[in-house]
Parts: C-alpha cells; sequence; structure tokens
C-alpha cells in the first residue's frame, strides 16, 4: 500500500487525487440527476420510496392513487 502512495507522490499529491475523486463523484450525481429531472419532465413518475432507478412507470402523477396508511 505505501509503494501505491509513493508512485503518486512522484506525481501529485494524495489530496490532489482525492479531490479528483470527489468531483468525479458530483459530476456522476449531476449526470444521474440530470436524466431522473428528464424522466419526471416527460410526464413518468418516479416512485423514490420504491426505487429511484428502476421503478419509472407510465402512468401520469395525477392519476396515481394514495392509499391512508392507518
Amino acid at each position: 500500500m505505501e509503494g501505491i502512495l509513493f508512485d503518486i507522490e512522484m506525481f501529485t499529491t494524495p489530496v490532489t487525487v482525492l479531490l479528483g475523486v470527489v468531483l468525479l463523484a458530483i459530476g456522476a450525481c449531476g449526470i444521474l440527476l440530470g436524466y431522473l429531472a428528464d424522466e419526471e419532465a416527460s410526464g413518468k413518475a418516479i416512485f423514490w420510496a420504491e426505487s429511484p432507478f428502476t421503478d419509472v412507470s407510465e402512468t401520469p402523477v395525477e392519476s396515481v392513487r394514495y392509499l391512508r396508511a392507518a
């Protein structure tokens, strides 16, 4: 493990590498949220409580019937 860090330090500092990974994660989240926003804008309902990635229904949001819990 130390050898990998020493090799990285020859080119850049570990802080710079970690900041690059953080920026990459922020970019990936932005792309994902943009895709989900486009799906919602086209009229598809995304049920966040169940599954935000796979449950994209074809029914408009206005016609979804919510049942009372108690």
